[in-house]
Protein backbone atom coordinates (compact mmCIF):
# COMPACT_ATOMS: atom_id res chain seq x y z
CA UNK A 1 0.00 0.00 0.00
CA UNK A 2 1.44 3.33 -1.10
CA UNK A 3 2.05 5.93 1.62
CA UNK A 4 -0.31 8.20 3.60
CA UNK A 5 1.36 11.51 1.64
CA UNK A 6 1.28 9.54 -1.69
CA UNK A 7 -1.99 8.82 -1.92
CA UNK A 8 -3.78 10.93 -0.17
CA UNK A 9 -3.87 14.97 -1.03
CA UNK A 10 -2.61 17.72 1.35
CA UNK A 11 -5.72 18.46 4.01
CA UNK A 12 -5.16 22.10 2.88
CA UNK A 13 -6.86 21.96 -0.66
CA UNK A 14 -4.88 23.40 -3.26
CA UNK A 15 -4.58 23.13 -7.18
CA UNK A 16 -2.46 20.65 -8.30
CA UNK A 17 0.91 22.01 -9.96
CA UNK A 18 0.95 21.21 -13.97
CA UNK A 19 3.89 18.96 -14.59
CA UNK A 20 5.49 20.29 -17.96
CA UNK A 21 6.07 16.33 -18.99
CA UNK A 22 2.55 16.10 -21.24
CA UNK A 23 3.16 12.06 -19.61
CA UNK A 24 2.52 13.37 -16.40
CA UNK A 25 -0.06 16.03 -17.49
CA UNK A 26 -2.13 13.16 -18.67
CA UNK A 27 -1.80 10.72 -15.34
CA UNK A 28 -2.72 13.96 -13.09
CA UNK A 29 -5.56 14.42 -15.16
CA UNK A 30 -6.58 10.76 -15.13
CA UNK A 31 -6.12 10.69 -11.80
CA UNK A 32 -8.28 13.51 -10.83
CA UNK A 33 -11.52 11.99 -13.34
CA UNK A 34 -10.61 8.35 -11.75
CA UNK A 35 -11.90 10.66 -8.38
CA UNK A 36 -14.65 12.27 -9.83
CA UNK A 37 -15.75 8.99 -11.00
CA UNK A 38 -15.55 7.51 -7.64
CA UNK A 39 -17.50 10.31 -5.85
CA UNK A 40 -20.02 9.87 -8.47
CA UNK A 41 -20.36 6.82 -7.80
CA UNK A 42 -20.78 6.80 -4.16
CA UNK A 43 -23.14 9.40 -4.93
CA UNK A 44 -25.43 7.12 -6.79
CA UNK A 45 -25.21 4.83 -4.17
CA UNK A 46 -26.51 7.26 -1.59
CA UNK A 47 -29.38 8.01 -3.93
CA UNK A 48 -29.96 4.63 -4.07
CA UNK A 49 -30.21 4.26 -0.02
CA UNK A 50 -27.16 1.72 0.02
CA UNK A 51 -25.01 3.52 1.81
CA UNK A 52 -24.09 3.52 5.65
CA UNK A 53 -22.01 6.14 6.52
CA UNK A 54 -19.89 7.51 9.60
CA UNK A 55 -17.53 5.15 11.56
CA UNK A 56 -19.64 4.40 14.44
CA UNK A 57 -22.63 3.36 12.20
CA UNK A 58 -20.40 1.29 9.65
CA UNK A 59 -19.09 -0.86 12.58
CA UNK A 60 -22.80 -0.80 14.50
CA UNK A 61 -23.87 -2.41 10.92
CA UNK A 62 -21.09 -4.61 10.39
CA UNK A 63 -21.55 -6.19 13.55
CA UNK A 64 -25.16 -6.61 13.43
CA UNK A 65 -25.12 -9.15 10.94
CA UNK A 66 -25.60 -10.52 7.15
CA UNK A 67 -28.96 -8.36 7.68
CA UNK A 68 -30.26 -5.49 4.73
CA UNK A 69 -28.14 -2.76 5.94
CA UNK A 70 -24.80 -5.00 6.63
CA UNK A 71 -21.82 -3.70 4.31
CA UNK A 72 -20.50 -5.89 1.47
CA UNK A 73 -17.57 -3.85 0.84
CA UNK A 74 -16.17 -0.53 3.30
CA UNK A 75 -14.08 2.34 1.62
CA UNK A 76 -11.74 4.75 4.00
CA UNK A 77 -10.95 7.71 3.88
CA UNK A 78 -7.15 8.63 2.94
CA UNK A 79 -6.60 10.91 5.95
CA UNK A 80 -8.57 9.29 8.55
CA UNK A 81 -6.79 8.95 11.84
CA UNK A 82 -5.09 5.68 12.83
CA UNK A 83 -7.34 4.65 15.76
CA UNK A 84 -10.36 4.60 13.07
CA UNK A 85 -8.28 2.96 10.58
CA UNK A 86 -7.41 0.47 13.33
CA UNK A 87 -11.09 0.11 14.91
CA UNK A 88 -12.75 -0.09 11.11
CA UNK A 89 -10.16 -2.60 9.78
CA UNK A 90 -10.38 -4.72 12.65
CA UNK A 91 -14.15 -4.96 12.71
CA UNK A 92 -13.91 -5.94 8.81
CA UNK A 93 -11.14 -8.51 9.31
CA UNK A 94 -13.14 -10.29 11.92
CA UNK A 95 -16.15 -10.23 10.01
CA UNK A 96 -14.47 -10.83 6.52
CA UNK A 97 -15.89 -7.86 4.99
CA UNK A 98 -13.52 -5.96 2.39
CA UNK A 99 -11.79 -2.29 3.32
CA UNK A 100 -10.51 -0.48 0.73
CA UNK A 101 -8.68 2.33 1.47
CA UNK A 102 -9.45 5.70 -0.98
CA UNK A 103 -7.59 8.87 -2.27
CA UNK A 104 -10.37 10.89 -1.09
CA UNK A 105 -10.09 12.75 1.66
CA UNK A 106 -12.77 12.42 4.81
CA UNK A 107 -14.37 15.44 3.25
CA UNK A 108 -14.48 15.00 -0.08
CA UNK A 109 -15.89 11.31 1.34
CA UNK A 110 -18.50 13.57 2.86
CA UNK A 111 -19.35 15.52 0.23
CA UNK A 112 -19.93 12.57 -2.39
CA UNK A 113 -22.37 11.31 -0.15
CA UNK A 114 -23.94 14.97 1.02
CA UNK A 115 -22.44 15.13 4.03
CA UNK A 116 -21.51 18.11 5.27
CA UNK A 117 -18.96 17.40 7.44
CA UNK A 118 -16.15 14.66 7.47
CA UNK A 119 -16.78 11.13 6.57
CA UNK A 120 -13.68 8.64 7.46
CA UNK A 121 -15.76 5.04 6.54
CA UNK A 122 -18.49 4.91 4.01
CA UNK A 123 -20.14 1.10 3.84
CA UNK A 124 -21.58 -0.05 0.56
CA UNK A 125 -24.48 -2.62 1.20
CA UNK A 126 -24.86 -3.23 -2.46
CA UNK A 127 -22.63 -5.58 -4.03
CA UNK A 128 -22.66 -4.93 -7.41
CA UNK A 129 -21.93 -1.13 -6.55
CA UNK A 130 -19.12 -2.40 -4.32
CA UNK A 131 -17.60 -3.85 -6.81
CA UNK A 132 -18.12 -0.94 -9.59
CA UNK A 133 -16.60 1.02 -6.85
CA UNK A 134 -13.80 -0.90 -6.39
CA UNK A 135 -12.71 -1.22 -9.91
CA UNK A 136 -12.15 2.75 -10.15
CA UNK A 137 -9.90 2.47 -7.65
CA UNK A 138 -6.79 2.31 -8.70
CA UNK A 139 -5.10 -0.39 -5.98
CA UNK A 140 -8.14 -2.69 -6.05
CA UNK A 141 -6.17 -5.33 -5.30
CA UNK A 142 -4.78 -3.71 -1.86
CA UNK A 143 -7.81 -4.79 0.05
CA UNK A 144 -7.11 -4.07 3.76
CA UNK A 145 -7.81 -7.55 5.73
CA UNK A 146 -6.33 -10.04 2.95
CA UNK A 147 -8.10 -13.36 3.37
CA UNK A 148 -4.90 -16.00 2.80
Amino acid sequence: MKDKEEMCPAKERQLPQIPDDPKEAEMLLAQLQQRKKLAGLLGIAKKGGRVVAGTNLVTDAIRAGRAKGCPCAVFLACDASENTKKRVGNCCTYYEIPLYPTALTGAELGSAIGRAGITAAVGITDMGLAEALKKLLPNSDDCLPRKE
